[in-house]
């Protein structure tokens, strides 16, 4: 059996009140090395813990814990991927993957790029080279399907809503990063509210440091859930509303400037199918000087 985060068995309440006191601001819960790469684990809870209680389905997957006697086989996905999407070691990847890249040039104004395509007032450049990859199954949006659509039984719908990659307008450190815990991710990552406005109410469900090449990435999971949802089953009855968009992010400071991607699943049946891939889409982003 592969190791889990949590290795023991607890009821809900215990968890609730575990999990509710467990670290913030990246107080370490587990080194683990992934790639060759040094990382740090983290798990914080969220003011409706209740919520990912009574969704199994969203714990399990956001939240890993050990398996029950009746699930020693593990499925597919747990046997080839890591929790954040890379692959196992010595696991060589029969899924194929479309490489999305584009440079810039270091500005005191926001740039953005919107599923691989430069937005708003944001230029091409050549000091900077920006990549994230996605899987080849999964639609670019120019063979008459949606851009990520995945034809694939069991999936046959966007895998993905969006793709955002920004860079944040004004100088930055790794000490404003360091701050997203406690002063909120949105705001220390100073997302483009014109198109990720739902960050700001979202709540962090994990966060981590990796390495890739001389930078540092910060990454988070965040959940939000809708301000209502009425009498419909979706209530829980108990003041709130499950998640219902999920928001995987990589951010990194390169010579003082911040730069940002943010993967969106807005499906929890399409996050249950394609999490460990959109965690590798989130992992695959790297920024690179190129003079």
């Amino acid at each position: 059996m592969m190791p889990t985060t949590w290795g023991f068995v607890i009821q809900p309440f215990c968890l609730l009140v575990i999990l509710w006191r467990t670290c913030q601001a990246f107080q370490p819960v587990a080194k683990t090395q992934r790639l060759g790469r040094p990382s740090v684990v983290c798990s914080v809870s969220r003011r409706d813990m209740f919520d990912s209680l009574l969704l199994p389905s969203i714990l399990a997957i956001l939240l890993p814990t050990k398996p029950s006697l009746a699930s020693e086989v593990q499925d597919l996905t747990s046997q080839l991927f890591n929790p954040d999407g890379s692959l196992k070691e010595g696991v060589e990847s029969e899924i194929k993957f479309r490489k999305v890249e584009f440079s810039w040039d270091p500005s005191d104004d926001l740039s953005m790029n919107q599923d691989g395509v430069n937005v708003g007032d944001t230029k091409k450049g050549s000091k900077l080279r920006l990549s994230y990859e996605y899987p080849l199954r999964w639609s670019d949006g120019k063979d008459g399907d949606p851009i990520y659509f995945d034809r694939s039984e069991g999936t046959n719908a966007k895998a993905c809503k969006r793709i955002t990659v920004y860079q944040s307008s004004g100088f930055a450190d790794e000490k404003r990063l360091e701050k997203a815990t406690t002063i909120g991710v949105a705001k220390a990552l100073d997302a483009p509210e014109s198109v990720l406005s739902r960050m700001y109410k979202a709540d962090i469900i994990s966060g981590r440091i990796v390495e890739r090449g001389s930078n540092k990435y910060y990454e988070f999971d965040m959940a939000a859930a809708p301000d209502s949802c009425g009498n419909s089953k979706e209530n829980l009855g108990l003041g709130f509303c499950p998640y219902d968009n999920i928001f995987l992010l990589s951010a990194t400071v390169v010579n003082e400037l911040l730069y940002c991607i943010v993967v969106e699943c807005d499906d929890t049946k399409i996050w249950k199918l394609a999490s460990a891939e959109l965690k590798r889409v989130r992992s695959s982003f790297v920024v690179e000087a190129t003079a």
